[in-house]
């Protein structure tokens, strides 16, 4: 299944916080949305779920809103429960489904503990194990790393890299880090006010200094990865 986005725009007032955006997300793959504060990359990701979830997508938004007076584990079991069995329970392959999750996010000792008493980077964990654990076909990411420390950051990005390679899922992430952009994308998108300006899977300092108004430079590793700094 696609994601074919076609001609979005999403004004607030008289500003256009997405403007006239269209691209064509096939399955399989890893797409990482870059671009300065304010360019539309939540805008974007927020109007992808209101317009083409209908059960096919699981998303983690950047933060949660209000009091959320579960534990963590009933948190994440939530990721399993839909209209039609809400009131039947959980059965023997959501169970598993939930376990798997807390597993691979880490939280295990977290199970117990109000969800609310967490710490920011604890939330974010708990928050992807709940996406993860519908297991649908589509996942989208808004900043999932802010909050987390560099252990849990590359914990969450190899687990996305692994359920699309290994799993077939595809993904569409928004991140502030380009070097982790460059590691585990497969497709970059490039925007700024609103607009869709490049995609690409080869990025250039050219690329970074005309979106990001500033001067980048490039280093190789000696694995010959590419490695970008502004100036």
């Amino acid at each position: 299944m696609s994601i074919d986005v076609k001609n979005l725009t999403v004004s607030y007032g008289s500003k256009k916080a997405l403007d006239d955006f269209s691209f064509d997300f096939t399955e399989g793959k890893v797409y990482v949305v870059l671009g300065p504060n304010g360019c539309g990359k939540s805008t974007l990701v927020k109007a992808i779920v209101d317009k083409y979830a209908k059960g096919n997508i699981a998303y983690v938004a950047q933060e949660t809103l209000g009091i959320i007076n579960l534990t963590v584990r009933e948190y994440v079991e939530l990721g399993r429960y839909n209209p039609k069995k809400f009131f039947g329970g959980l059965n023997s392959v959501d169970v598993k489904k939930v376990e798997d999750a807390i597993s691979i996010m880490q939280i295990n000792e977290l199970e117990d503990r109000l969800f609310d008493t967490l710490s920011g980077g604890e939330k974010q964990r708990a928050m992807a194990a709940r996406c993860f654990c519908q297991d649908a076909p589509w996942i989208i990411l808004d900043e999932p790393s802010s909050s987390l420390d560099v252990k849990h950051t590359r914990l969450i990005l190899n687990i996305v890299r692994d359920l699309c390679d290994k799993e077939n899922k595809s993904f569409i992430i928004v991140l502030h880090d380009i070097n982790d952009a460059v590691k585990y994308a497969d497709k970059i998108l490039l925007m700024k006010d609103g607009k869709l300006i490049k995609e690409t899977d080869c990025l250039t300092t050219e690329d970074l200094t005309s979106i990001f108004d500033t001067q980048f430079k490039c280093i190789n590793s000696d694995e010959g990865s590419a490695y970008f700094y502004a100036l």
